[in-house]
């Protein structure tokens, strides 16, 4: 019978505790992951920062979010106002007559992730139409009532 010697036992074990121990190390974001970058995180830090004050109970829930929350990437956007939909993030940056325009910011989280197409009409969802924009997880859109007045807070 062979037998193997202590020392190449050791340095097997060793070997296999520093492979082990490198594929264990903390890691980043996934780098196909669009989430942590862009217009999508700036969301997430706003809808967070007051989420985190209405857990609080500092502020009262609402759908309208003030702009004391906006990160500063929702801020260079210019918004008339924030709000949420769904679980994303609608930025208002322009209203014509009862529509509204501006950015649809879809959240990976969020329950409801919309649709854009040439056609986007036969994707319309609450009043809301979708178009592509810059950037992942980011719409362009109009929003025009009819639309729930009691969930929407029209």
């Amino acid at each position: 019978m062979n037998k193997i010697s202590l020392p190449s036992a050791a340095l097997i074990l060793g070997v296999l505790v520093v492979f082990l121990s490198s594929c264990m190390k903390e890691q980043h974001a996934d780098p196909g992951s669009t989430f942590h970058k862009g217009l999508q995180r700036d969301a997430w830090r706003t809808m967070a920062a007051f989420d985190e004050t209405v857990l609080k109970h500092r502020q009262k829930f609402q759908r309208e979010i003030p702009p004391a929350y906006w990160d500063r990437g929702i801020e260079r956007l210019h918004p008339l106002k924030v709000y949420t939909h769904r679980g994303n993030l609608v930025v208002v940056q322009r209203v014509s007559g009862e529509t509204e325009h501006g950015k649809y910011i879809d959240l990976p989280v969020a329950p409801f992730h919309p649709k854009s197409a040439w056609f986007s009409h036969k994707y319309a969802v609450d009043g809301f139409v979708f178009r592509p924009a810059w950037g992942t997880g980011v719409f362009h859109y109009s929003r025009t009532p009819p639309y729930s007045a009691v969930y929407y807070g029209k």
